[in-house]
């Protein structure tokens, strides 16, 4: 796999970097934004573009310690890489959202 810039660009592969097989059940999205109204759906609303299968009930959600910063964590059915680096892309856009892993 590529690895992906905070652009949303693929990069060159990495040396010994982990290679997926598309299609990769299970891939695991984190989410790291700033705790405002109405993030969570707006995150969720990207997610289901780009990966419409997505089971909205099997997410994870962990609030920083002081309550300023949510991370979130979703599974998907990776496709490809350019479906990756274009979720990635959109979810970078979102004002709110800080980090994508």
């Amino acid at each position: 796999m590529a690895l992906i810039t905070k652009d949303g660009d693929q990069t060159e592969q990495a040396v010994g970097a982990p290679k997926i097989e598309f299609p990769c059940e299970n891939y695991v999205i984190k989410v790291v934004s700033l705790d405002a109204e109405g993030i969570h759906a707006h995150i969720t609303e990207c997610l289901l573009v780009h990966a419409p299968e997505m089971d909205t009930k099997a997410e994870n959600t962990n609030r920083s310690s002081k309550g300023r910063f949510v991370s979130y964590s979703f599974r998907i059915v990776a496709q490809s890489e350019s479906q990756l680096s274009a979720l990635h892309r959109d979810l970078m856009s979102i004002d709110a959202v800080k980090m994508v892993m």
